[in-house]
């Protein structure tokens, strides 16, 4: 029939099985071991952070005590990194240099020191998340792992691409961390591109992140990120009202990203040691952390900032106290990665963006109080990371409501046409350049 589609050949179809076994026994075999191993090594990490010191420190220390701890955290950064000659601070941007460049890949003997140094920023209160770590520690371990499988003849049906392997750990660190399997998969291969999908990776990526998330949730938790008290139903007036907050959120993605550079520019050119430079950033996190405390009576500036974001989220500040949270948080996060923090920076990102949501909450009048500060998470977080999916998916995914899917992606979109390609990942390409479709030649025979 005219213009009906060309049918594989008997030789093709086979062919095509073939693949889909492979790949079906790579997963099996490789995809889900690492799941399971990067659920459990999330999960003391985050034991470690969160825990062991973050709890312990803001369990016994006043709040003005507080806001001297992130001094001590840079310092303790600074002195691992130096000590064990550790060259980058980065870690998710590290990941996405890795699958462009699988002759290179990671470099494994220092994940160790970076980790530790991780936790000093993160465990400290530096404005850094957890997830960058996490993404990286899973990347890493599962790309070690398809390393070794590789060298060892006999075990040949585990062989496969590492890159491919190590975007699967990717994505299961972050699965576990925000206890949302779908966005960490998505996260996964979305993160090299800004404008295309590392889809090869995306069944892997599934299968470790579904593992990943449910492993943690039985060493740790699976409560959600964002705990709501409505089941959000679509309200056309707050679709209208997405648009401008995705143009506040793309312009105040350029403002982070542009502050984010004059603080790595400004700390390279000080004529200072390099631990020098981390006695700095340590010193001006210090200073924005005192001034919120005298300003609004707490250090809002400190750790990840999600119990802040979800405080935003109930409505506990006005406008004017939205708007100070914003301008100290975004200005905390630049300092941190600006002076050599090391983590992840989406949390305190999707905190500048819970904040400057509140802010439209209060004037806008949402049908449901809340929902654009947990649009303004999806809007700013997309842009900083030149995404179109995941950060949709993750304010649905984490709240337990996936109707917030719609007015997330018109945000995230908007704000993502604002951003102008500009993002938080210099390592980040435009988009594939190798062919993605099986040629029409193949098929016919």
């Amino acid at each position: 029939m005219q213009g009906a589609s060309p049918q594989p050949t008997q030789a093709a179809l086979v062919q095509l099985i073939n693949d889909n076994l492979k790949t079906a026994r790579h997963v099996a075999l490789v995809s889900v071991p690492i799941g399971l191993t990067a659920g459990a090594a999330i999960s003391a990490y985050d034991y470690l952070v969160n825990v062991v010191l973050w709890d312990r420190f803001s369990g016994s220390l006043s709040p003005l005590a507080l806001c001297f701890l992130p001094l001590i955290g840079m310092v303790l950064t600074g002195l691992i990194l130096q000590i064990f000659r550790v060259e980058s601070s980065a870690m998710a941007d590290e990941v996405v240099s890795a699958y462009h460049n699988p002759q290179v890949g990671l470099r494994y003997r220092q994940v160790w020191p970076k980790l530790a140094a991780s936790i000093a920023t993160m465990g400290f209160g530096c404005s850094a998340g957890m997830e960058g770590a996490s993404k990286w520690l899973g990347a890493s371990v599962s790309a070690w792992l398809q390393t070794r499988f590789n060298r060892i003849s006999w075990l040949k049906a585990m062989h496969g691409p590492v890159e491919i392997t190590m975007l699967a750990g990717a994505a299961a660190g972050i699965s576990a961390i925000f206890r949302a399997p779908l966005t960490g998969a998505i996260m996964g291969i979305e993160s090299p591109y800004k404008k295309d999908l590392a889809h090869d990776a995306l069944i892997h990526a599934l299968v470790a992140s579904a593992l990943s998330f449910a492993t943690f949730s039985i060493l740790r938790n699976d409560r959600p990120y964002f705990p709501i008290n409505f089941h959000y139903v679509l309200v056309v007036r707050d679709l209208f009202y997405c648009i401008p907050l995705g143009i506040l959120a793309g312009v105040s993605s350029l403002l982070f990203l542009g502050c984010l550079r004059a603080m790595k520019r400004l700390s390279a050119e000080l004529p200072l040691p390099r631990l020098g430079v981390y006695v700095c950033g340590g010193l001006l996190l210090t200073v924005v952390a005192l001034s919120m405390y005298f300003l609004i009576g707490e250090p809002a500036t400190l750790q990840a900032g999600l119990p802040l974001a979800n405080r935003l989220l109930s409505g506990h500040y006005d406008s004017q106290t939205a708007v100070l949270i914003f301008v100290a948080k975004l200005l905390a996060t630049a300092i941190t990665f600006g002076w050599g923090g090391v983590g992840g920076l989406f949390v305190p990102s999707a905190t500048i963006g819970a904040a400057l949501g509140a802010v439209c909450d209060i004037y806008f009048l949402p049908s449901q109080p809340g929902l654009f500060t947990l649009v303004g998470i999806a809007a700013f977080t997309g842009a900083s990371y030149n995404s179109l999916l995941f950060a949709a998916v993750f304010i649905a995914e984490a709240s337990g409501s996936p109707a917030l899917v719609v007015p997330g992606l018109i945000a995230s979109c908007t704000a993502y046409l604002i951003s102008a390609g500009v993002s938080n990942s210099p390592s980040q390409r435009q988009a594939r350049t190798d062919a993605i479709n099986i040629p029409l030649e193949r098929l016919q025979g």
